[in-house]
């Protein structure tokens, strides 16, 4: 893969161009048409992903992936490390989200610290262990197991019943400890917080959904960090070279979307308390199928 690292490579357009070294550092020297549309996603989708994280717990990775990876595209960086580059960028997006979100929600006593603090060991192991992953796989790859795991999710937006209760005790042993390393290994190849897959597990183990919400924002702090310093190593280790990123994290378009997600994941917060998400629920993971769909035709189109 080392060999396959290129720099950013900028497509010559015969339009109006703007200059301003910041944007063009995130945007690449693309026309000027692209770049406000590439601007107006980035604040839209910016502020969605902030009320999705703070309204399911999520982190709105599944949100500002596709968003990066479109960005990225756009501005022709080179593909065997676009999916890398969107992934790292959003978990470091999902940082600071992440921790406006689990305070907000500590805030109405929403957060099982005991759960947290037993399977904050087991999250940072598959943390790393993915991490490492992410320094092995290609960029096809990882498309193809985002995508993957997006059709889970979405099936679990469709199909999820309150219900479904394994015991109403969670299980504090080597399963539970396995089952928070394995949802740190998946949600750092994907690039998400996490609460796509802890919420259920939560939910099968007796936890209210607002319970269960605010503990995987929670778990997502404890997901983020790391996996965003893993995404820096790991593209260090592989001499990723790309303008005002360090490894897989490119800082502009953090910088850019953060604040956004930031001010808009409180409104989210209070929708979780406030509102019945059944529609909202149907409606998201329809959203969610979409760009699995997208994502696996991406896929399909690099390796054909």
């Amino acid at each position: 893969m080392r060999d396959q690292i290129k720099k950013f490579h900028l497509t010559n357009y015969h339009q109006v161009k703007i200059k301003h070294p910041v944007i063009e550092a995130i945007l690449g020297n693309l026309p000027t048409d692209s770049i406000f549309l590439s601007l107006l996603i980035l604040i839209v989708v910016g502020a969605f992903a902030g009320f999705i994280a703070g309204l399911f717990g999520i982190g709105g990775g599944v949100v500002i992936v596709p968003l990066l990876y479109y960005i990225f595209t756009i501005a022709d960086v080179d593909e065997g490390v676009r999916m890398h580059l969107a992934v790292g960028t959003s978990l470091g997006n999902i940082v600071l989200v992440s921790i406006i979100s689990a305070v907000s929600h500590s805030r109405k006593n929403a957060v099982d610290l005991e759960i947290v603090k037993f399977l904050a060991s087991s999250l940072i192991t598959g943390v790393i262990l993915g991490s490492i992953a992410i320094a092995i796989l290609k960029g096809s790859s990882l498309i193809l197991i985002y995508s993957i795991i997006l059709i889970i999710v979405a099936f679990q937006f469709f199909f999820w019943r309150d219900t479904w209760e394994i015991s109403p005790e969670f299980p504090k042993n080597i399963f539970g400890r396995f089952c928070g390393s394995l949802i740190g290994f998946l949600s750092v190849l994907i690039g998400v917080g996490g609460g796509s897959m802890s919420i259920p597990f939560l939910k099968m183990y007796g936890f209210q959904i607002h319970k269960a919400i605010g503990t995987a924002a929670a778990f997502g702090v404890i997901i983020a960090i790391p996996g965003a310093v893993g995404f820096m190593i790991a593209g260090i280790s592989n001499n990723v070279i790309l303008p005002y990123s360090l490894g897989y994290i490119n800082f502009l378009g953090l910088f850019m979307i953060t604040p956004i997600t930031i001010l808009s994941a409180p409104f989210g917060v209070r929708f979780a308390h406030s509102l019945s998400k059944d529609k909202l629920n149907l409606i998201f993971g329809f959203f969610i199928l979409l760009m699995a769909i997208r994502f696996f035709m991406e896929w399909l189109n690099i390796t054909s």
